[in-house]
């Protein structure tokens, strides 16, 4: 059926965009530096949220670990949809939290659309 296709292409796709989305959390420049960038200023956001527990690379290297294993576990089809619902709850309480600190939401709104669609093509 082609929606079973479907579900496996988006579901593979985002989880492989979860895994490459890794590297800025790190530092490296990918896909260009202004990612890097981005993803440096995140990192202090997030320190700042986990009220310095972490600091700015910690949580750069916890949210690097986060994606890659969502990545993984939404191309993994056993667990894909779990790790999708998972995901989203994460992103939900994120959305909230970059709208109530006037943070950037267009990464949150794409974020929420590209798990909302995995999750409708998983269940057609």
């Amino acid at each position: 059926m082609w929606t079973s296709t479907a579900s496996d292409i988006a579901s593979t796709t985002f989880g492989a965009l979860c895994i490459a989305s890794a590297l800025p959390f790190v530092g490296v420049p990918f896909p260009t530096r202004g990612w890097a960038t981005y993803y440096a200023d995140k990192n202090l956001y997030l320190s700042q949220l986990s009220g310095g527990r972490l600091t700015p690379r910690a949580a750069g290297w916890a949210s690097a670990a986060l994606r890659i294993a969502v990545g993984s576990a939404a191309i993994y089809p056993p667990t894909r949809e779990a790790s999708l619902i998972a995901n989203t709850a994460v992103v939900v309480r994120g959305t909230f939290l970059a709208h109530r600190d006037g943070r950037p939401m267009r990464p949150q709104w794409t974020m929420l659309g590209a798990l909302g669609l995995c999750l409708l093509l998983g269940r057609l």
